[in-house]
């Protein structure tokens, strides 16, 4: 019997290299599989801790909608009442510092700046605000899961947390509240903890932006610019001026008051900020037809430019100033009892007819003014609006801005400012220049502020063996901080800063003033101009003094009336008009008319500046009068204003 042997079966090629491709293929699938498998094992992890029971779904949608519903309004609040939820108790107690919009409300919207006090909330201090009342508010809206009390039992197992953060393009709110859930039925237990809800409101850029207008306000004084220039072109209300009438000439400061208010109210809505949204052909009203905004004098002096890249950061964003009748407090000096006189001379015989009136008014102003930025709705983000307030204050027809301190906001978990300005990161170079010379400036001052911290960094000293001047430091972390600095002989500069990268470097040019608290006027006499003498003590000067080819204009009274100086450019050669009027307790005795050329070498180096004024001496009413129509020629006898 013949037995054939079979083969053995086999699926492996008999060659040793392809034996080897089939164990490499293997090894690949078996290690894709265990990625695979831990992908997915991961996936289920995260999904898992997302996934909410189909019961308890309302549950959760009922704590979300409580939660958007509070912070909602709260941000509504916030918005209205310029950062604030609940006012502080030192601003509650003190109408003077804050405007009540609606009397009959009574609703009180702070003032960010009033009566030489900066008191701008921090986001800080804004958003610990948020999180007190969504905290305080929301048991309220739950009201003990009321509505699921037949179905379920739901206990607090911890009090909630909430975190507030104000992003970029939104605001977020996390609400860490440990839930014990239980079917009444008895067929489940679950806990809940973690809520979210974000608000598509763009509140860090509304508040940016608002936080600027108030630092350039403080700084340009453009409010009170205009203020100035309305009154001073309104032939209603009396400034400095000469005429030649019979007529007496007198004001009610209430009629001047009423004026004033009425120009505020129909002109500052004019403002715009530049890079924002406005239609420069919107209507204007004009007594002599139709305008468009572009034609008219608001183009060339109510358009604010306080940022070189807003049309880039806030091109969808709209901006309103608003004065609506608000009290509004004004002194005028010269005045008595409310009226204002001209001083009035008459001839005599043969120029009987002739008659001058002549005048000179300084008023102290001062008046609330509220903004108000508008975030205009995308499908990204929700309309919102957010309302400030601040003061606006001219003495003796200049604007008076100087601060007096700053209003600190604490929170709840505040650092102090040693803490803040002790942890320093990034390193910061400033460099410090002359605005008008673009030298390099040494031993400016400089003060970092981010928020309500305020830190002292020192004097900047050359840098680079001579090559610039500034100050290379590490300072704190801060996304939208202000570097001041102050020198003497110079406007206090500002300019924003950030240092959450290191190695950034930044430019603050300072612009040079000078400032003349030493200053005196003496008088010669017409007949002999030689001898120089002091005032009477009953006579008082009145001093203009009016830039030629700038706008620059400053008025003083000698003897000094305040502590009020003399402050004049101090960039570049200048010339300027000089009016003086000199009176005793009746009439004018003498005074001074001219051009005065201003050297900026001369001006650096002087600490005294002397005003001279020609005096007539006895004389008739008629030859007074002939001697005041003619004072600008008697000028020329006596020498212009000297620098000391």
């Amino acid at each position: 019997m013949n037995i054939k042997k079979r083969g053995k079966l086999s699926i492996l090629p008999s060659n040793s290299k392809s034996q080897a491709a089939i164990f490499l293929v293997i090894t690949a699938i078996v290690i894709l599989s265990g990625v695979l498998y831990f992908f997915y094992q991961r996936q289920a992890v995260e999904q898992e801790v997302e996934i909410v029971q189909p019961e308890l779904a309302p549950i959760k949608l009922y704590v979300d909608n409580c939660i958007k519903s509070v912070a909602e309004n709260g941000l509504e609040t916030i918005g209205l009442s310029g950062g604030y939820i609940d006012i502080p108790q030192n601003i509650d107690s003190n109408p003077e510092a804050y405007l009540t919009t609606f009397p009959g409300a009574g609703f009180k919207l702070p003032y960010w700046w009033h009566d030489g006090l900066e008191a701008v909330p921090s986001e800080a201090f804004i958003s610990q605000q948020l999180t007190n009342h969504i905290q305080t508010e929301l048991s309220s809206c739950i009201s003990n899961f009321e509505p699921f009390s037949g179905k379920f039992e739901v206990n607090e197992l911890k009090n909630p947390i909430v975190d507030v953060k104000f992003n970029e393009n939104d605001v977020s709110v996390a609400l860490k509240y440990q839930l014990e859930i239980i079917s009444k039925e008895g067929d489940f237990r679950a806990v809940l903890e973690n809520f979210k809800y974000t608000i598509p409101i763009r509140f860090k850029k509304v508040y940016e932006l608002a936080k600027l207008i108030m630092e350039r306000e403080n700084k340009d004084y453009f409010l009170e610019k205009r203020t100035i220039d309305l009154y001073s072109m309104d032939t209603e209300i009396p400034t400095t001026d000469v005429e030649a009438t019979c007529n007496a000439k007198t004001w009610q400061l209430s009629s001047i008051m009423g004026k004033l208010k009425t120009l505020l109210r129909v002109n500052l809505p004019y403002i715009r900020i530049k890079g924002t949204d406005y239609n420069p052909n919107s209507y204007v009203p004009n007594p002599k037809g139709r305008s468009i905004y572009s034609q008219t004098y608001f183009q060339q002096h109510y358009i604010w430019d306080i940022d070189n890249d807003a049309d880039k950061k806030y091109n969808n964003m709209k901006v309103a100033f608003s004065y609506d009748n608000w009290p509004l407090n004004i002194y005028a000096r010269p005045s008595q009892n409310g009226i204002l006189r001209s001083n009035s001379q008459k001839g005599t015989g043969m120029i009987s007819f002739f008659c001058m009136h002549l005048w000179h008014f300084t008023y102290d102003i001062n008046y609330p003014v509220q903004v108000s930025v508008f975030d205009q709705e995308t499908d990204k983000n929700k309309a919102y609006q957010f309302n400030f307030a601040f003061e606006v204050a001219i003495d003796h027809n200049q604007p008076s801005r100087v601060n007096k301190g700053t209003t600190l906001f604490d929170t709840e978990d505040a650092i102090s400012s040693d803490d803040y300005c002790n942890d320093v990161q990034n390193e910061i170079t400033i460099f410090t220049v002359n605005n008008a010379t673009g030298e390099d400036i040494r031993d400016v001052n400089l003060t970092f502020v981010c928020g309500r911290f305020y830190c002292d960094i020192g004097a900047t000293n050359w840098l680079s063996f001579g090559a610039a001047s500034g100050l290379a430091k590490r300072l704190p972390y801060c996304v939208n901080g202000i570097i001041k600095g102050n020198k003497q002989g110079f406007e206090e500069a500002k300019s924003f800063v950030q240092t959450d990268v290191d190695g950034r470097s930044y430019v603050l040019g300072l612009n040079p003033v000078k400032e003349f608290k030493n200053y005196r006027v003496v008088k010669h006499l017409l007949s002999n101009p030689s001898i120089v003498n002091d005032l009477a003590p009953n006579e008082k000067a009145s001093i203009t003094i009016k830039g030629k080819d700038t706008s620059f204009d400053s008025f003083a009274v000698y003897p000094k009336e305040v502590s009020f100086p003399l402050r004049i450019p101090d960039n570049k050669d200048a010339t300027y008009e000089v009016n003086i009027y000199l009176a005793d307790n009746e009439n004018i005795v003498g005074g001074y008319i001219g051009d005065w050329k201003i050297s900026k070498d001369a001006l650096r180096s002087a600490g005294e500046l002397v005003f001279h004024v020609v005096e007539q001496g006895a004389a008739s009413e008629d030859e007074r009068l002939l001697f005041v129509s003619g004072l600008s020629s008697y000028s020329k006898n006596v020498p212009a204003p000297e620098l000391k």
